[in-house]
């Protein structure tokens, strides 16, 4: 069975469109803490934690495509756990889906930064992150 290169795209995309939402979000939470709207902030958690499990939601299902044949997982392993620094890509597909991969790791360590300092501005000296 042949992996599916148009529904990885597709799945890939849409988890890139929640980690946005994530990035948005966090904002938003940073604004309501800096009003010490507390309610807010819970429904804005919960907003979050949504969107993080359609995230992980995307990745299930892209390794269920990759479940058909022994040559489909491999395919699907080495598109989504290559190194970004050096994947290329033989077809336009391949290609785009790195591409996707680049601008969801670019998020995620932009998203990563905003979460840390979120998390110091709001725990101090109890911060996870702590220095």
């Amino acid at each position: 069975m042949e992996l599916d290169l148009e529904k990885v795209m597709i799945l890939l995309h849409r988890k890139w469109n929640s980690i946005r939402e994530i990035e948005r979000l966090t904002q938003e939470l940073d604004e309501t803490f800096g009003r010490n709207d507390g309610i807010s902030a819970v429904m804005l958690l919960q907003l979050r934690a949504d969107e993080m499990e359609k995230v992980e939601h995307c990745m299930e299902e892209i390794w269920q495509l990759g479940e058909g044949s022994r040559e489909a997982y491999d395919k699907l392993h080495e598109l989504i756990e290559s190194d970004l620094g050096q994947a290329v890509g033989k077809t336009p597909e391949e290609r785009k889906i790195f591409e996707i991969r680049r601008k969801t790791q670019k998020l995620l360590d932009e998203l990563k930064v905003a979460d840390q300092r979120l998390n110091q501005k709001m725990a101090g000296k109890k911060s996870f992150y702590k220095k």
